[in-house]
Formats: C-alpha cells, sequence, structure tokens
C-alpha cells in the first residue's frame, strides 16, 4: 500500500523528472475500454533497494516513504531525460523457484555496481498485459535508475516469468542471462502442500484436472524446466544448477558474462551474504537438505514427480557443467 499522504501531482513530478530528478516504475494498472494504461511512479532516491523482493519496499513500517505520482503508461517514454537507453538490461534472472535464486539475487546485490529488482510486481502485470511497447520501457526506465546509482540493472523475475521467456528477453534487449535450477525433489519438498499448477498459463496445462497440490507442483516445475532447456539450447541462457551458484558467481564463469569484477572488498561483502538466511537477512541459514530428502520419502506424489523429472533434471546439468567446466 502507498500512502496517499506522499503522492504528488504527475505534472509536478513530470517536470521533476524533466529537471533530473529520477522516478521508477512500480506498478502498472493494465488500461481497460474507455481507460487507458497507468503506471504508479516512486522517488526511490532513499530506498537502498536491498530488500530479498522488490516489492517488499513499499509494505508498511519498511523504511522511508516515498514520494509517488500515477500518469499514463505513456509517460514510461518520457521517464528517462535522454530518451530510451540503446543499451540492454544489465542481466537477467530465470529460474525454477525455491532453488536458490534470491540467494543469486543477494550475491548480486553485493556487487557494488549492479541494482537488482528482484520480482518486482510492474513487471509481472506487463507481462499477463501481454503489451509489448510498455515491457521494453520498463526495462529501459529500471536501466535508468541502476545509471542514477552508478551501475547497472539486473531483474531477477518470477519463476513463471520463464513461460514469456522470449518476450522477456527481447523487452530487456536479449541482455546476458542466465537459468537456475535445482534437484527436483528438493524443489518439490519445498513446494509442498502449495498450488503453483495454477500458475501454468492456461493454454499449456495438461487437459486433465488435478487434485493433488503436489502432482500440480511436479507438472508446474516440469514446464519450467523445458522452457529453460529449450532457452539453453537456444543459446540465450546460461544454466546455473544450485549447487554450483556462490562458486559461479565469485569465481566462475559468470562474473565475466554478467560484467562485472570481483576484488578483494566485492568478494568479502559475497562471502558475507551466503551465511544469511536469503529471505530472511540477519537470520543465520541452516541446510535442510535432510529434511526435504525424508520429505521426498514420505510423500509418494513427490517421489513419483522427482523421479519423472530426473532425466529432464541431468539434461539441465549437462548445460550447466558446459559452463561450469569452462567449456
Amino acid at each position: 500500500m502507498l500512502d496517499r499522504s506522499n503522492q504528488i501531482h504527475a505534472r509536478e513530478a513530470l517536470e521533476a523528472i524533466a529537471d533530473g530528478r529520477t522516478f521508477t516504475p512500480i506498478r502498472y494498472l493494465p488500461g481497460e475500454p474507455g481507460t487507458p494504461s497507468r503506471v504508479v511512479w516512486a522517488d526511490m532516491a532513499r530506498s537502498r533497494l536491498e530488500r530479498p523482493f522488490f516489492d517488499e519496499e513499499f509494505l508498511p513500517g519498511s523504511g522511508p516513504a516515498f514520494p509517488w505520482f500515477a500518469a499514463p503508461a505513456t509517460s514510461l517514454r518520457g521517464g528517462l531525460r535522454d530518451g530510451l537507453f540503446a543499451r540492454p538490461l544489465g542481466g537477467l534472472i530465470f529460474h525454477v523457484a525455491r532453488c536458490g535464486s534470491t540467494l543469486a539475487r543477494r550475491l548480486l546485490g553485493a556487487v557494488p555496481d549492479r541494482v537488482v529488482f528482484s520480482e518486482p510486481g510492474v513487471l509481472n502485470t506487463m507481462v499477463l498485459a501481454d503489451d509489448y511497447r510498455p515491457l521494453m520501457d520498463l526495462f529501459s526506465c529500471l536501466e535508468h535508475t541502476a545509471n542514477e546509482r552508478g551501475g547497472r540493472a539486473v531483474v531477477k523475475c518470477t519463476s513463471w516469468n520463464l513461460f514469456h521467456a522470449d518476450r522477456v528477453l527481447e523487452g530487456a534487449g536479449s541482455p546476458p542471462a542466465i537459468f537456475i535450477h535445482r534437484d527436483p525433489g528438493e524443489v518439490l519438498a519445498s513446494l509442498q502442500g502449495a498450488d503453483w499448477f495454477s500458475r501454468i498459463p492456461e493454454a499449456d496445462r495438461p487437459s486433465q484436472s488435478v487434485s493433488d497440490p503436489d502432482e500440480g507442483n511436479g507438472l508446474y516445475l516440469e514446464a519450467l524446466m523445458r522452457s529453460g532447456l529449450r532457452l539453453a539450447e537456444a543459446g540465450r541462457v546460461r544454466c546455473v544448477e544450485y549447487p554450483d551458484l556462490k562458486t559461479r558467481l565469485l569465481d566462475g564463469d559468470l562474473p565475466s558474462f554478467l560484467g562485472y569484477e570481483v576484488d578483494a572488498e566485492t568478494r568479502t561483502r559475497m562471502e558475507a551474504v551466503t551465511q544469511d538466511h536469503s529471505k530472511n537477512p540477519g537470520e543465520v541459514y541452516t541446510a535442510d537438505r535432510a529434511r526435504k530428502a525424508q520429505i521426498v520419502a514420505e510423500t509418494p506424489s513427490i517421489r513419483r514427480a522427482a523421479d519423472r523429472l530426473r532425466p529432464l533434471h541431468e539434461a539441465l546439468r549437462g548445460w550447466s557443467a558446459t559452463w561450469a567446466d569452462g567449456s
């Protein structure tokens, strides 16, 4: 929720942007017949953008209140003083969910010249609105916000954005992109009892009904893995297996691929991040692989799905190994 006491007039804000003030698009309101699409902008200069998820910046009591305004979606094109950037986004992170993607977000957030936008709701809404132009403008605006902070923008997508990856990649200027995957049993154990089946695009869902949430989650994970494999085979992403994530982001191929350097100070910052719980910074991380293995062993529907997805997992591991080995 945004505090209406901090809302400013759109004309005043757009004039401020013209004078050099930076606002960032944070919400997208799709249009309806007779009503144009609108964008909500916020001045986030007082935020360090370090929270695990971008939209957490706007939760009540989460930090300083942001001046904001709403304007027609065409304002995205006027949101940059010098027009749209010709360069692509700094990077994209696709993933299968519950796979270490938030750790990747925090590791990259520890790099001084990287500004990470993690699963921004504004992107999710634009993707579903199926409108190409604002999507491209959004990425340019995020890159502009990062540029004002002396860095490049990296966007960690929400897992289901992977179903729209071609459009996301094109809208972002085909930047370097990675796809994080993990042992399917561990992912499904983390999702146990949740219902993620509905996140599969309706056109791609199996025709049969699914009553068991864990079975549905297996189908969701399969769809994500197949999407990631297709992108890897097309050369559009580099696969990263969860056990190799830290090593490849610090010492492997990814600093060069994503365009950043790991000096001694940056290494210290990145190493410190790995000691915390990714989604709850300040809490010490405790490995839970044994608990997940037990869930897989004791839950037939999860065990069956994990076994069925094993060949697909091995195919992704092969692509990950190609880059991890420096091939």
